[in-house]
C-alpha cells in the first residue's frame, strides 16, 4: 500500500505496545494513539473528538520502544508525539461491515510529559543509529520539539 503522506500526531497511548516479530524474524512494535481536539461549538457546548491511529515502528526504532516499554516508560496513556507516514486501511469488523483505520509507519517516537509522568532517561526514540533512548537529527534537521506548544 503506497503512502499517502507524511503525519506528525501528538496523542497519548490507548493500550501498552506489542512486541511482534514477522516470520523472517524482524522486530516490530504496534501501538494505538488517541488524538483529541477539543472545541466550544456555536451553542457554547464543550465539544470533543478523537481520532485513533495504529502506529508500527520497525528495526532500530523498534528496539528502542521495546527497552522503553520493558522500562515501563512507554505504557498505555503516555502521552508521545509520532513521525511517519500515513496509511489509510481498509477492514471488515465483526459485523462485516467495512471500516477504516488510519496507520503509521512510524520513522520517529518522542515520550512527551514531564519527569514527574514516570519516565526515566531520555525522553526521545527514533530509528536513528547509535541506540539509546536519543533521537538522531533527520537531515531536515534538528528533531527537538521541546519547545514547541502543543
Amino acid at each position: 500500500m503506497a503512502s499517502i503522506a507524511k503525519v506528525t500526531v501528538v496523542g497519548n497511548l490507548g493500550r501498552d505496545p506489542e512486541t511482534r516479530y514477522t516470520p523472517n524474524g524482524t522486530m516490530n512494535v504496534r501501538f494505538t494513539v488517541a488524538a483529541s481536539r477539543r472545541w466550544t461549538d456555536q451553542g457554547g457546548q464543550q465539544q470533543e473528538r478523537t481520532t485513533w491511529f495504529r502506529v508500527t515502528g520497525w528495526g532500530r526504532l523498534a528496539e528502542n520502544l521495546d527497552r522503553l516499554t520493558q522500562s515501563g516508560a512507554l505504557v498505555k496513556g503516555k502521552q508521545v508525539l509520532v513521525m511517519g507516514s500515513l496509511e489509510q486501511s481498509e477492514y471488515q469488523d465483526a459485523q462485516g461491515q467495512t471500516r477504516f483505520s488510519l496507520d503509521v509507519n512510524a520513522d520517529e517516537v518522542q515520550l512527551l510529559g514531564n519527569r514527574q509522568d514516570g519516565e526515566g532517561g531520555p525522553p526521545r526514540s527514533s530509528g536513528g543509529g547509535g541506540g539509546g533512548n536519543r533521537a538522531e537529527p533527520s537531515e531536515s534537521g534538528p528533531a527537538d520539539f521541546d519547545d514547541v506548544p502543543f
